[in-house]
């Protein structure tokens, strides 16, 4: 199976009503080529510095994979990338009928390096399990190709429809599956609900994705942004940033 692919020029309620009908679709061009370049530029000098995963880590975060976060210290493009009409528009769609507002929950950089194994299927939102299903959509996610995204070198695999299942029914392996093949530039927009994990990586390429999910406001992220980035970096954002962040210097004060 392939998931719906789309220019990013397209209307958007034709891109989210695959992201309702699939779980997930793919738009094209998402971000421009310096947006990408810069991202890449950045995030390439902080992975270096960054072991791999190694014997001390396990199967579902990676023994052959790079992940990075406090993205908006290591790259203030991260700042502006958040900030997307898109990303904005499926909020709208999927998070404000259960919220005020939507923030991030966290931002990972992931970096699939040679030999790495499939990684196993699991949904995103079960990070809040605590919701009774069916549960409303909690979180909303973008993962943005920084290279390209192919089938052998890791491209992310997704089991379409499966954010419709009921609860307790797990993947199988007769279960059809999509690849999130795409060029650089391009991003995977998904239900928190869908099934998904990282693919096997059978190059000799790294593949490079940019995450950051989109959560009901009134949810703990799991990132704390002001820890990972830093009060100067989240100060030197744009204010649309700031406040998906949970960056805000207003509140309560005392009168003398």
């Amino acid at each position: 199976m392939e998931l719906a692919h789309f220019a990013a020029d397209a209307p958007p309620d034709r891109i989210l009503d695959a992201i309702a009908r699939d779980g997930g679709a793919i738009v094209e061009d998402f971000a421009d080529p310096a947006t990408v370049g810069a991202l890449e530029a950045d995030y390439r000098r902080a992975l270096d510095a960054v072991s791999w995963g190694g014997d001390d880590s396990d199967d579902f975060f990676g023994r052959k994979t790079k992940r990075l976060h406090g993205l908006l210290e290591k790259s203030k493009t991260f700042g502006n990338v958040i900030d997307h009409a898109l990303g904005h528009a499926m909020c709208e769609r999927f998070l404000r009928s259960h919220a005020r507002h939507y923030r991030i929950s966290t931002g990972e950089l992931m970096a699939i390096g040679p030999g790495e194994k499939r990684q196993m299927l699991h949904r995103d939102a079960d990070s809040w399990n605590s919701f009774p299903e069916p549960r409303p959509e909690v979180l909303v996610s973008v993962n943005l190709a920084l290279t390209d995204f192919c089938q052998e070198n890791g491209a992310t695999v997704v089991v379409p429809g499966s954010h419709g299942w009921p609860k307790g029914r797990l993947p199988q392996d007769a279960d059809p599956i999509a690849h999130a093949v795409m060029p650089h530039g391009s991003a995977l927009l998904y239900s928190g609900d869908v099934w998904h994990g990282g693919g096997a990586n059978q190059t000799v390429e790294t593949r490079i994705g940019l995450y950051w999910g989109y959560l009901l406001s009134w949810l703990q992220p799991l990132e704390n942004h002001l820890v990972t980035n830093g009060q100067a970096a989240l100060e030197a954002a744009p204010q649309p940033a700031q406040r998906l962040l949970g960056y805000d210097r207003v509140g309560w004060h005392v009168q003398p």
